[in-house]
């Protein structure tokens, strides 16, 4: 039902072929509007201890944020709460900005990260402590302890803030009275078939975790963990717990009390092929994947704007360009171009695009679909360094990233 089976279709990559740092793994699948997979293709490094391949689970990354706010999209399509509802109903006023305690922080304003909340000094809270009771303390200290933006800061203005999807998620439990982990393995990765997916591995059976990909880096010639070296064994759950020398139970921790615990907005762990199989449904193709019930949440993704940046009258902070819009949760790109600068991901067809790009321990992943074609690309690399990244040659991805959304275009026939 995927369209991903026959990996003997599979091609091997050249990872020496990617411009920028040695890399330890990369795939990539490009999906055309028909819902035929044009592109299947995988590689791992040499020292790897086991080949990267398509159903391989790693943790996705901020790609996660757009398969929690499809989760979140089927409350509105049942009508539970609408974006742009007052969150602070069912939250309670710690989720208003404390210089404006009238002005309702709403579902829409989270998802295109509008709302004033901002990962705090001390981000992220650890299980088994409250989110809502640091933002209630945030509101009395110097510069809110970083977790709201600042007095003078514009209504609408645009930071992008993990914070966000936590608060989501938050949301999530308190609408649903069910855990995020559970809501989402309910709502989204029960199909069929079903994902062999979950948050912080919630849900995710051993012989997946067995043969899942850590997050690496090369330090002095050797690749190095940075997460998921190895994932804990089935069923536990990789809760962060920060600096506490205990494991919370996760069935002992109060709903709706800290929306970091599993991690809307970057915990997933879920393979290429789950990716580009979400994508199909955000895109339009649901049906054809065995995700029809997810069609109704999907097309809400596709509703209006919540930001756009205004560059004459500064509205953001676009991080060199790299964000120029935002919809209710995927982001939506203009196509402004330059090296190192702005969001032609795709060259001069990005106005078509829409997902989110992923960035963490390593590993840079990305989903993407086209509005017009309904094609999906979906990727990741690992191996990329916190610093030193090489520019990509047209936006503010890495060049590493702009060569696989390439090699997804060419296989489109639209490169």
């Amino acid at each position: 039902m995927s369209g991903f089976d026959d990996l003997a279709s599979v091609q091997t990559l050249s990872l020496g072929a990617l411009p920028g740092p040695p890399m330890a793994c990369a795939g990539a699948i490009a999906v055309d509007g028909d819902g035929r997979p044009v592109l299947l293709a995988v590689a791992s490094h040499e020292a790897a201890a086991r080949p990267f391949s398509l159903t391989s689970a790693f943790r996705i990354a901020s790609v996660s944020k757009l398969v929690a706010a499809l989760g979140f999209m089927t409350l509105v399509e049942e009508g539970a709460l609408g974006l742009d509802d007052d969150v602070a109903y069912w939250l309670g006023p710690a989720f208003r900005h404390p210089a404006h305690p009238h002005r309702p922080l709403t579902p829409r304003r989270l998802l295109s990260h509008t709302s004033g909340l901002r990962n705090g000094e001390d981000f992220p809270v650890p299980a088994g402590l409250s989110l809502s009771a640091r933002l209630e303390r945030a509101a009395q200290e110097p510069g809110y302890g970083g977790w709201f933006a600042p007095i003078d800061a514009p209504p609408e203005w645009f930071s992008y803030s993990d914070t966000n999807l936590a608060a989501l998620g938050q949301l999530i439990e308190a609408v649903s009275g069910r855990r995020f982990d559970l809501f989402m393995a309910e709502r989204v990765f029960a199909a069929d078939p079903p994902f062999a997916a979950g948050y912080n591995w919630s849900g995710v059976d051993q012989q997946t975790r067995a043969l899942a990909w850590p997050g690496l880096r090369l330090f002095s010639g050797t690749w190095t963990p940075q997460v998921d070296a190895p994932p804990p064994p089935a069923p536990a759950i990789a809760l962060y717990r920060g600096d506490a020398s205990y494991a919370p139970n996760p069935d002992d921790l109060p709903l709706a009390q800290n929306g970091f615990v599993f991690a809307p907005h970057g915990g997933l762990r879920a393979s290429l092929a789950d990716l580009a199989r979400l994508g199909q449904a955000m895109a339009g193709q649901a049906e054809r994947v065995g995700l029809a019930h997810l069609a109704p949440a999907a097309r809400r993704l596709h509703g209006r704007m919540g930001w756009r940046y205004r560059p004459e009258w500064p509205n953001g902070d676009s991080l060199e360009g790299f964000y120029q819009a935002f919809g209710p949760g995927p982001q939506r790109l203009i196509g402004t171009s330059g090296p190192g600068f702005g969001d032609a991901f795709f060259g001069s067809q990005s106005r078509d695009w829409v997902g989110h790009a992923g960035d963490a321990y390593g590993w840079m992943s990305g989903l993407w679909w086209n509005r017009r074609s309904k094609a999906v690309v979906a990727y990741a690399v690992n191996g990329m360094p916190e610093t030193d990244r090489p520019q990509g040659l047209r936006s503010a991805m890495t060049s590493t990233e702009e060569a696989m959304i390439d090699l997804c275009l060419q296989a489109l026939g639209s490169g």
